[in-house]
């Protein structure tokens, strides 16, 4: 079974006096939340095959602290499309990963993120910062399709600061 973990990044530094949405940094919620998801996922047995994040700095602290922390050792593949994007275009990208890769992490933004978490798999599901789905599908990368997935389960901050 392949999985798909899907991250909106962590909490974005509004004050950080950046001048472009892109290059918004992560706050201090965003640099504590990141390393917990990444030691969950390790926890979980959910370290990534594969990390294909969008390029804007929020997203790319969020993709290199969670890789960090997971044990994640490749190579993050640094994805324009990813910021810009649209589901068609992410779908796309995801279509034409290796089937020797099973666990897949994409690091991206929202509204984008929810929206193919319900195309994929048919549950909506409000992306919060740092929240992770997890979604599973039998099948080859290439067959990935509106409906193919499971929703199995989420991650949140919040719900590890619980436990």
């Amino acid at each position: 079974m392949k999985k798909l973990l899907i991250m909106r990044h962590g909490k974005s530094d509004w004050g950080s006096g950046s001048q472009r949405d892109f290059d918004r940094p992560l706050n201090e919620r965003g640099l504590r939340d990141t390393p917990r998801i990444g030691n969950e996922l390790k926890n979980r047995d959910l370290t990534p095959d594969l990390i294909i994040s969008s390029p804007a700095e929020r997203a790319k602290l969020t993709a290199e602290r969670v890789a960090e922390y997971s044990g994640y050792r490749g190579k993050i593949d640094w994805d324009e499309s990813f910021y810009f994007g649209f589901v068609r275009e992410i779908t796309q990208k995801l279509r034409k990963v290796d089937d020797k890769i099973e666990n897949v992490m994409i690091v991206g933004h929202n509204p984008t993120w929810s929206s193919i978490v319900e195309q994929l798999s048919g549950n909506y599901f409000d992306m919060k910062t740092a929240n992770v789905c997890i979604l599973e599908f039998n099948g080859s990368w290439k067959d990935l399709d509106e409906g193919k997935c499971t929703f199995i389960d989420s991650i949140s901050p919040k719900e590890l600061l619980k436990l």
